[in-house]
């Protein structure tokens, strides 16, 4: 019996760690525009707070049916530096662009973390 109590207190740890790491990345990426100066880049600006709010709510509530979309936010938010180019306005700073594709790995490994606990 208590293998069997180890196990799942062993991926509850687990669950709780991908999901605290995805909730810092997600503060990081509402932060991040203002903290480390996007560049003028307003449309980057946008969907990191969106893209962040949306990591934040899905690590603290950890609905299941909804686990599959932080993979896809952690995707997001690494390519969104080189997505969100609109004419000539300036590009994302390499800051933005190193910050973006760190948290976005975090979610993204977090998220996939997350799927396969599920169970």
């Amino acid at each position: 019996m208590s293998h069997g109590s180890d196990t799942a207190s062993g991926t509850g740890a687990v669950t709780a760690a991908a999901a605290g790491l995805a909730l810092l990345a997600g503060l990081y990426l509402i932060a991040a525009p203002w903290l480390i100066r996007f560049g003028g880049s307003a449309e980057l600006a946008v969907s990191n707070t969106v893209a962040g709010l949306a990591v934040v709510l899905l690590a603290a509530l950890r609905p299941r049916p909804l686990t599959w979309v932080l993979p896809v936010l952690g995707a997001w938010a690494a390519v969104s530096p080189l997505v969100l180019r609109y004419g000539d306005e300036t590009a994302a700073s390499s800051a933005a662009f190193l910050g973006n594709l760190a948290a976005g790995v975090v979610v993204a490994a977090a998220g996939v973390a997350l799927l396969a606990r599920r169970g």
